[in-house]
């Protein structure tokens, strides 16, 4: 079996975050059909697991800083399930991961918003990410 990817590893914990929205109850169950449909998952479980829980865990503060970084009359309910999940993600890696460099994971974000999101929905994530970042860096 090929071992996965920390990119492979990072669109796994995409797809539970998005998940997350309308399943939190039954993360767990949900964690379970993941590694039965992507055994490969297996190998970097502690990270998926991690980013997940941690999402979870600081979700209010992630979708404040989303909120104070949108646009004038935007409200976070206007962004798409997807980019949601794609920003909380990308913002938890930003904020609270040491292994993770920001620019890694604002470029992940992108890719993950090209693949799962709408078409302006790469370009709107790393403008609001790379907003985030310039300004935790002052």
């Amino acid at each position: 079996m090929k071992k996965q990817s920390r990119s492979e590893a990072r669109r796994a914990a995409f797809t539970q975050i998005f998940q997350m929205d309308m399943h939190r109850d039954d993360m767990s169950l949900i964690m379970d059909e993941l590694l039965a449909a992507v055994p490969e998952c297996e190998d970097n479980l502690g990270y998926i697991q991690s980013t997940v829980n941690g999402v979870m865990e600081h979700e209010a503060e992630l979708e404040e800083i989303i909120s104070a970084n949108l646009r004038s009359g935007w409200t976070i309910s206007r962004i798409s399930k997807a980019s949601r999940a794609i920003l909380k993600l990308a913002l938890y890696e930003m904020k609270y991961s040491d292994d993770v460099p920001p620019r890694a994971a604002i470029n992940e974000a992108v890719e993950l918003a090209k693949e799962y999101g709408a078409d302006d929905d790469a370009k709107f994530v790393n403008g609001l990410l790379a907003s985030v970042y310039k300004t935790s860096e002052k």
